[in-house]
């Protein structure tokens, strides 16, 4: 009931909080498009697609970056907007399921003036929404869809400013290895899309680097008592446990590790729990534990920089900031990338209408060079890849999540390099075949 409440709370926020959004309805444009070209009448708006959760699993996080998206359209008009045109931000609830996010796909597919997409905000929702993108021929620029399968199927639509989770299970496993010197783990996952590629993709990197994996196993993330998988660890309890998914499950699990007395045993998981979220459900249970995270490149914003942007993102939204974590500046970053690529590409003609070639601005995205966004400095690859790809580990001190160590790009493809090919080729399609 707890966890219910919690969500039904955090939905009535989420409804209130949008009066701030640039939102724009649909019923208000009047254009003649085209599929290949979208045409934008004098006096419209430049409409840009956002989904995520704002209901269910995830909706803090998805909030920060559908906010922080929010502060660089802001930002861009106050500046005049796209060659005079104001940009505006619609919003979908896709819950991070893939049934819903397909709807959410098809709906934003069947509005001829959406040019592209922030997000989806979760892998799960992510993949099948962008089966549906690709036939569109609508970009999306996600800030944290991190599973390997999401820009592993050539599509020329799909680009994440976050790293994969490749990068994030081997910086897991080196701080585990080289910092927690741990042995002897069991992993554990919500048989969800990224939860699941996330838990094979360490477990087997975890084995490379010569520790041993006890157990690894799906649970339900619906779930209310995980004692009896927990109970088959007792007689022989785990270094650390490890946990691929989301705050809900991820909180109970550490508050139940206590309870039957695993309480030497470290809980240690990912970026859908290094959340707000996690801390107030696990309370007290939570001090000490760890997560990873998308982190701060060395070569991104500024402190002056970041701080104007958290300023304006609280002020915006009259929220805290580090209640949204943690990708708020990836949000912003995802949304840019976007704004840069229409700006490059759009034309008016010679009755004032803005028009955007759908190929053209396709290729303008993926084409991103050198763009100094707030996580680094992010460049697309042949894939989508433009994240700075750092992975922060997080651990909880004085009920608050403090970094306890980076691992920039650079560090997690030398430790890629230094495991055999078999180490990193294992992952890889261990976590695409979970999707």
């Amino acid at each position: 009931m707890r966890k219910v409440n919690v969500f039904r709370v955090l939905s009535t926020l989420a409804i209130a909080a949008t009066a701030a959004l640039p939102l724009y309805a649909a019923g208000a444009h009047a254009s003649d498009q085209s599929s290949s070209t979208v045409t934008i009448k004098k006096g419209d708006k430049i409409t840009i697609g956002w989904a995520g959760d704002l209901s269910l699993q995830l909706i803090k996080p998805s909030e920060g970056i559908l906010y922080g998206a929010t502060v660089a359209v802001n930002r861009a008009n106050k500046a005049g907007g796209i060659k005079g045109f104001q940009v505006a931000i619609e919003q979908q609830d896709d819950q991070c399921t893939g049934q819903v996010a397909t709807t959410v796909a098809q709906k934003f597919a069947s509005e001829p003036y959406i040019v592209a997409i922030v997000g989806h905000v979760c892998s799960g929702a992510t993949i099948p929404a962008s089966d549906v993108y690709e036939k569109a021929r609508i970009p999306i620029v996600s800030a944290s869809a991190t599973a390997n399968k999401v820009t592993n199927r050539g599509l020329d639509i799909v680009n994440r400013v976050a790293f994969n989770d490749n990068n994030q299970a081997i910086g897991d496993a080196q701080y585990m290895t080289n910092v927690l010197k741990v042995k002897n783990i069991v992993v554990l996952d919500d048989n969800q899309a990224y939860g699941q590629g996330l838990a094979q993709a360490l477990a087997a990197t975890f084995k490379q680097m010569g520790g041993n994996v006890l157990d690894a196993e799906s649970i339900d993330a619906n779930a209310k008592d995980y004692r009896p998988v927990l109970t088959k660890f007792l007689s022989n309890p785990p270094d650390l446990l490890f946990f691929g998914g989301y705050y809900g499950p991820g909180a109970l699990l550490t508050q139940q590790m206590h309870e039957l007395g695993l309480t030497k045993t470290i809980f240690f998981s990912d970026d859908g729990v290094e959340t707000a979220d996690y801390l107030q459900l696990a309370g007290k249970d939570a001090e000490g534990q760890y997560a990873s995270a998308i982190g701060a490149s060395a070569d991104g914003a500024s402190a002056d920089v970041m701080s104007a942007f958290k300023t304006e993102f609280e002020s915006t939204f009259n929220v805290k900031f580090g209640d949204y974590d943690p990708y708020q500046p990836a949000g912003f970053d995802a949304a840019q990338i976007i704004i840069n690529a229409i700006t490059s590409v759009a034309q008016t003609d010679s009755s004032g209408n803005l028009t955007i070639d759908r190929e053209a601005l396709i290729k303008a995205i993926r084409a991103t060079s050198g763009y100094k966004g707030l996580t680094g400095v992010l460049t697309c690859d042949s894939k989508g890849e433009c994240g700075a790809g750092t992975v922060s580990v997080y651990q909880v001190a004085s009920g608050a999540w403090k970094v306890v160590q980076s691992y920039s790009a650079s560090d997690l493809k030398a430790a890629q390099a230094a495991l055999a090919p078999a180490a990193t080729a294992a992952p890889t399609m261990a976590a695409t075949a979970s999707s």
